[in-house]
């Protein structure tokens, strides 16, 4: 029975339906418990930002400051209104409209319309996830692998709390691991595509496509005599293009440059927010926020620990490699407010994400990850199943 079960789940399908139905059961979960019946909820409105009045019928609103989730749903009304306010919702900053991807697609496929919108924000992230866990099969039985150790890479705790409010994370990541995919294919330009539409959906994409790029930069030398520049670069090219001119876009709509509108309050010293939060979380255990948040840490140190540990030794591609270097030095960096706070760590997903895919391109025995990272996404699954 037990081999029989495993050879069903040796397919990149049936782990994307796998991923979709685990998915699926947290949301409706959520809907019941934390929502009270009502996926709306899951925008989590907040009044200092929501004007009850004039947002769309059926938006429930909460005292309080809301969460991210609230901006994603603005634009998803009209993704190319520019304005810091509409529909009753003021953007907090004009960084916002620089994540464009994530709402265009809840547009999409609501078809414009309004009260489609917010389950139109939790259908997309299913999706995405259900395609993050069939591209993780693929990688994994491209390392020889079973399919279900690419369970790992939709795995991660950070996506639940991005399903449980409507953010952008999903989405970077599904199409930086497509992009990274089809460079394993050779197929620059479609990895140019992905790539754009990554930076379009959070703007740490970029950082990737830079390692991309720097590494095809730096083998510039060792090509052939009068292949200086190649279709290969594509895969960088475009997307840098991309994310240059929808800056620019926004420039000319707003006046303001949204990637330097946030730097200051996200980025600090490296070490000093991530030291401070440790030692914030662990003076005050055994609180449960503060298990929660050490319960969380460790499982993406473990993971980071492993990657790092099997880097030299992994058969992925330089130029994943040297992005996770890069997610690394960015997840050190980044300031106390993300590291701080019920955020289930999801603004270092490319940390995880890259070191997952490091160590299926490795020689490293995975069963202590295979254990770990299922029950830390429980853990994280239960605490947003009951709590808004």
């Amino acid at each position: 029975m037990r081999n029989r079960a495993a050879a069903v789940l040796d397919s990149p399908a049936a782990i994307g339906l796998l991923t979709g139905l685990i998915a699926s059961a947290f949301v409706i979960s959520r809907i019941v418990m934390a929502g009270r019946g009502d996926i709306a909820a899951f925008v989590l409105a907040g009044s200092a930002h929501v004007n009850a009045a004039t947002t769309p019928r059926g938006l429930p609103v909460f005292p309080g400051q809301g969460y991210d989730g609230q901006f994603y749903y603005r634009l998803a009304l009209d993704p190319l209104d520019f304005a810091r306010s509409a529909y009753g919702i003021t953007l907090d900053t004009v960084s916002r409209l620089q994540r464009i991807g994530y709402p265009a697609l809840s547009w999409l496929l609501a078809l414009g319309k309004p009260s489609l919108v917010p389950a139109s924000m939790v259908a997309v992230n299913l999706v995405e996830l259900a395609l993050l866990g069939m591209c993780g099969a693929i990688f994994a039985r491209d390392a020889g692998r079973h399919c279900a150790w690419g369970l790992l890479v939709p795995g991660y705790w950070g996506f639940v709390m991005s399903l449980s409010r409507d953010l952008t994370e999903i989405t970077e990541a599904l199409f930086v691991v497509v992009a990274l995919l089809m460079l394993r294919r050779s197929r620059p330009l479609a990895a140019g595509i992905a790539f754009s539409a990554a930076v379009l959906s959070k703007e740490p994409a970029a950082l990737i496509v830079l390692a991309i790029g720097a590494v095809r930069i730096a083998g510039i030398p060792a090509r052939p005599s009068g292949q200086k520049v190649g279709r290969g670069d594509l895969a960088w090219a475009i997307p840098g293009s991309v994310f240059v001119s929808w800056q620019l876009i926004v420039l000319h709509a707003t006046g303001k440059i949204p990637a330097l509108r946030d730097g200051h309050h996200n980025l600090g010293i490296p070490f000093v927010a991530m030291a401070q939060a440790i030692a914030h979380y662990v003076s005050h255990l055994p609180a449960t926020v503060s298990l929660l948040w050490c319960t969380e840490l460790a499982g993406l140190a473990l993971v980071t620990v492993l990657a790092a540990r099997w880097w030299t030794r992994s058969s992925a591609p330089l130029g994943e490699r040297v992005a996770w270097l890069l997610a690394g030095l960015l997840a050190v960096s980044l300031a106390q407010g993300i590291w701080m706070g019920a955020v289930d760590f999801r603004s270092l997903d490319d940390l995880y994400v890259l070191g997952i895919l490091v160590l299926l391109a490795s020689p490293a025995r995975l069963r202590l990850l295979g254990a770990a990272v299922p029950a830390v996404w429980l853990v994280a699954a239960v605490h947003l199943a009951v709590f808004l």
